[in-house]
């Protein structure tokens, strides 16, 4: 057994049979909060493509603090911090913003934040492993993690219904640095959430963000980047079922010179409480776009997936991803993926 296999079974067994949960409130005193957690994920994909196999174990942590100004107003702040343990350049920054709250106005906050369209495509974001997904790149403008974001937030009620309701606004990031699917110029978004029962609801979201010069002519983007998300949610305390529509002006998953027409992509996902230990689920991917002048499925496959909990805050679980994709571009993965590992929550 290589070196490489025992580590990924060293934290696997280690993480199991550790008997302490370690501390999650740091600090609670005097109207404030400090608050530590972390999610540490040891797991190895099995592929035939050689750069999907082998060890993906990571860790992620981050703090939220809380302050209270006054009755009414409170600040708050969130960093969050990713280390792989096989790729020191996936080490990076999340999440790292700063806000202040109001019952009455909301909440509004400024600094590395989740796009607003994850209120929408977050929703299938939650199987054990394959979250490919079709969707949430990270830094491609407002779609997943990404920067110079000013985000405002608040809950309604209309109708006797609770609404939640996001406006967002993204400034022209200093680009000259960055890959070109990762630059954008300036971009507004907004986001509805409508829940009709506390188990079913119905998302929407919208942008629309400038792209940079660099983009337009060296990648084939077009001026403003256009989308919309559209997602359904239902959750009890056994059955979570979720799916989501999305499509845009340009390309979601960017290649050199396919950025100018439109890209279409819907998701979903069911899971089940088997037992109180035992959730399989399902869940199937779909991302259509053009490349090279062609219709092309850039994403296609289904997921079976088992997790099983042993507490709150460890779960094993077993992912396998059937791909159904046939394609000769060397840029699109056609290979099936199993996933094995062990994470542990605190």
């Amino acid at each position: 057994m290589t070196l490489h296999y025992l580590r990924y079974y060293f934290i696997s067994i280690t993480l199991l049979f550790s008997p302490y949960s370690l501390a999650v409130n740091v600090l609670n005193q005097d109207g404030k909060n400090l608050d530590f957690y972390g999610t540490i994920i040891a797991r190895r994909f099995t592929s035939n493509n050689i750069k999907d196999d082998g060890d993906r174990s990571y860790l992620y942590f981050g703090l939220i603090g809380k302050h209270d100004l006054t009755h009414n107003w409170q600040t708050y702040a969130h960093w969050e911090y990713t280390v792989s343990a096989s790729d020191a350049s996936r080490n990076a920054t999340r999440l790292a913003f700063l806000g202040v709250d109001n019952p009455y106005w909301g909440s509004l906050d400024i600094g590395r934040n989740w796009g607003v369209l994850y209120d929408v495509t977050s929703i299938t974001d939650r199987s054990p492993l394959f979250r490919e997904m079709s969707y949430n790149y990270i830094d491609n403008f407002m779609r997943g993690r990404a920067l110079n974001l000013v985000t405002w937030r608040k809950n309604l009620s209309v109708f006797q219904q609770t609404v939640k309701l996001a406006m967002q606004y993204q400034f022209k990031s200093n680009n000259g640095n960055r890959a070109l699917r990762q630059q954008n110029g300036n971009g507004i978004g907004t986001s509805l959430s409508w829940f009709f029962t506390p188990k079913l609801s119905a998302l929407f979201a919208a942008s629309s963000s400038e792209t940079t010069f660099s983009q337009q002519q060296n990648a084939g983007y077009k001026k403003n980047i256009r989308t919309l998300a559209e997602g359904l949610k239902y959750q009890s305390k056994k059955l979570y079922l979720a799916t989501v529509f999305t499509q845009s002006n340009d390309a979601i998953n960017p290649q050199p010179r396919s950025n100018n027409t439109n890209a279409f992509s819907y998701e979903a996902l069911a899971k089940y409480m088997l037992t109180d230990k035992l959730q399989p689920s399902i869940g199937y991917t779909h991302l259509t776009q053009t490349i090279a002048g062609q219709r092309t499925r850039v994403l296609n496959y289904e997921e079976i997936g088992f997790s099983y909990y042993f507490n709150k805050n460890m779960q094993i679980f077993l992912d396998y991803k059937f791909n159904n994709v046939r394609n000769s571009s060397t840029r699109i993965d056609c290979a099936d993926k199993l996933d094995t590992g062990i994470s542990y929550h605190w």
